[in-house]
């Protein structure tokens, strides 16, 4: 387990990039009725500052990252190939595009048709930011990664933390009493919280069948036990403070602990899914 930490840069970047990237996910799908109403507008616009600012800070844990040469780093250099290109160069495009929108909505007078069109980009461009991450990490030779369930559980990670983000910024707007937002909110919650739980639950198992020339892959899960225990339970009281935070009238404690409980998961996760690496481990 201790090779781990040698991947922490990589394991930064896709927690704070895929958070920033699903939050902004989230809040180009959500009904814009509340945010029509100006001061509950201009409150969120400020707050958008916070997953523009997680999607910066992914990016550039991604440049440190990739100046190592870690086992991560070496795997998906040498065999990430084009989807490896199309993520970086979409967390690029996503970040360029984030601080675009954070700067035109606070700064200048454009027209709401506009706002909402240049959201709606930036949405897409972190779908393809999620995406392609996953699929960059499933090209890679290692044969712990060579699943499904690598692509899927990213996806459910960047839902999950991102939607209790876009909860957090709801609240604290004023926004977060119309029912079709409280609905939209609660499906990506759960939806990510299956693919991430799930989807990561699923490569564990297949790793623990698994024999490479380091030895058994039930080791290496072993290994990572605490990790993955905390991650889960994480991502887990994420969804439900997430939840409590939607369902409850009075403002509370609870969507910063449904972030900050989200952040602490997907970090131990992905430094789990790092430690899940025979290559790394021989």
């Amino acid at each position: 387990m201790g090779h781990v930490f040698s991947e922490l840069p990589l394991a930064l970047c896709t927690t704070f990039s895929l958070i920033g990237a699903g939050a902004f996910m989230v809040l180009a799908v959500l009904p814009d009725g509340p945010l029509r109403r100006p001061q509950v507008r201009g409150n969120v616009d400020v707050l958008c500052i916070m997953p523009c600012l997680a999607v910066v800070l992914g990016l550039a844990a991604a440049f440190f990252g990739f100046q190592d040469q870690s086992t991560a780093v070496a795997s998906l250099r040498g065999h990430g190939g084009a989807a490896l290109v199309l993520a970086a160069v979409a967390d690029v495009l996503l970040a360029c595009a984030a601080v675009a929108y954070c700067l035109c909505v606070n700064f200048g007078k454009a027209a709401e048709g506009w706002r909402r069109a240049l959201l709606r980009v930036v949405g897409v461009l972190a779908a393809l930011f999620a995406c392609a991450s996953g699929l960059a990490h499933l090209a890679a030779p290692e044969p712990s990664w060579a699943t499904l369930a690598t692509p899927l559980q990213m996806l459910g990670f960047s839902l999950l933390g991102g939607s209790a983000l876009v909860t957090l910024m709801l609240e604290k707007a004023g926004a977060l009493d119309d029912p079709s937002v409280k609905r939209s909110l609660t499906v990506a919650a759960v939806l990510g919280a299956v693919l991430g739980i799930g989807g990561f639950s699923a490569q564990v198992l297949a790793v623990s069948g698994m024999t490479g020339a380091a030895g058994a892959g039930a080791d290496l899960v072993r290994a990572a036990s605490m990790h993955i225990a905390v991650g889960i339970i994480c991502l887990v009281a994420t969804l439900v403070f997430e939840a409590m935070a939607i369902r409850m009238k009075e403002k509370g404690f609870h969507s910063v602990i449904a972030v900050a409980s989200g952040f602490v998961g997907v970090f131990c996760l992905r430094l789990a899914f790092y430690a899940l690496q025979f290559a790394g481990a021989a």
